[in-house]
């Protein structure tokens, strides 16, 4: 699955366009009733955008994305968009955000046959929640 931590070799500067996100506290489960925001710089309908692009999605009943990923989707993910909906991410948009609830909820993984007009199988993200307690042992030994 798509997670990685990158360590700054000095303080970012926030400003207008460059904000922290907060991870989630504990393990979560995202639920099917929660929209959620995933934004990118990657492939469109017309091309290569040149701003950052950004798309609310639905969360996908793991159980509803495992059927539709038959034996092929692996633990700790999350899904959402790309299924009954045309709204989703595509090439380019691999380790983006999915923000649900102001959190730092998933990491873009990936969708059907690198496919962008969203055929019926949901988008699928890493779930940070899951990998909260690795993150924090990464941070701790910084």
């Amino acid at each position: 699955m798509d997670i990685m931590l990158l360590k700054l070799s000095k303080k970012a500067q926030l400003n207008q366009r460059l904000q922290p996100i907060s991870l989630p506290e504990t393990e979560t489960n995202i639920t099917n009733i929660e929209t959620c925001s995933v934004a990118g710089w990657g492939l469109t309908s017309v091309g290569e955008p040149d701003e950052l692009q950004m798309v609310n999605v639905p969360i996908v009943d793991l159980d509803v994305c495992k059927n539709e990923w038959p034996n092929m989707l692996p633990e700790n993910v999350i899904c959402a968009g790309g299924y009954g909906t045309d709204k989703g991410f595509c090439q380019g948009d691999s380790g983006g955000p999915l923000v649900c609830n102001g959190k730092a909820a998933g990491v873009v993984s990936y969708n059907w046959g690198k496919n962008c007009r969203y055929p019926n199988r949901p988008n699928v993200y890493t779930d940070v929640s899951k990998y909260l307690p690795w993150i924090r042992k990464i941070m701790k030994d910084c």
